[in-house]
């Protein structure tokens, strides 16, 4: 499971890429980076989740586990429609995945994380295609032993997502932004109570 976020006092920002692992174990690996930080979580600026990209083809648009709202998320739609994608809402929020993707430790201590989710409008068979994808995949391989790297793959869709997330993360590497939670969201109070070490 890989992450890049931004972290660090202004102006000076790296970008780091994170490996963590036994997320289906309880989010072991993630939840072990959070609790003990090689930067202070009060600023690092955010986290991109990106194991949850498709290979199975370029898609038109692209999702993200749950339906938190975030200025992280703004900037990521504005990036992506640039890059002509199409945001679409969690269609199964009910699985719950916001709370058991490898984010979910970094936001609940108030730092703005999405996962990101490669879109089911497949540019090879739209919808249907993408539908199709899926359901093998949930039935198939998630959280079962074949889940892992397959020679079939095709790669065009993560080539053609990482771009956007990278810029995401550059933007915001080479900028003063700390995007925050909407103001209705639960880690907006745990974030604002960080606020004075990021001035």
């Amino acid at each position: 499971m890989g992450r890049a976020f931004a972290h660090g006092p202004k102006p000076e920002r790296s970008i780091v890429f994170l490996n963590v692992t036994a997320e289906e174990r309880g989010l072991l690996g993630s939840e072990y980076y959070a609790a003990n930080p090689l930067y202070s979580l009060a600023k690092t600026v955010a986290d991109i989740n990106t194991d949850a990209l498709n290979p199975a083809g370029p898609a038109r648009n692209f999702s993200q586990s749950g339906n938190a709202q975030s200025g992280l998320l703004d900037l990521l739609i504005a990036d992506a429609k640039a890059a002509g994608l199409q945001f679409n809402p969690d269609p199964h929020p009910e699985t719950g995945g916001f709370f058991r993707s490898d984010h979910f430790p970094f936001a609940k201590r108030g730092v703005p994380a999405l996962s990101f989710g490669s879109g089911d409008d497949l540019v090879d068979g739209g919808k249907a295609a993408g539908d199709v994808a899926r359901k093998d995949y949930i039935s198939n391989h998630y959280h079962q032993p074949s889940d892992e790297w397959q020679a079939g793959w095709t790669f065009a869709s993560m080539t053609h997502d990482l771009p956007v997330l990278y810029r995401v993360g550059s933007d915001l590497a080479n900028s003063t932004q700390w995007p925050n939670w909407s103001a209705d969201s639960e880690f907006r109070a745990t974030r604002d109570a960080t606020a004075a070490e990021r001035k």
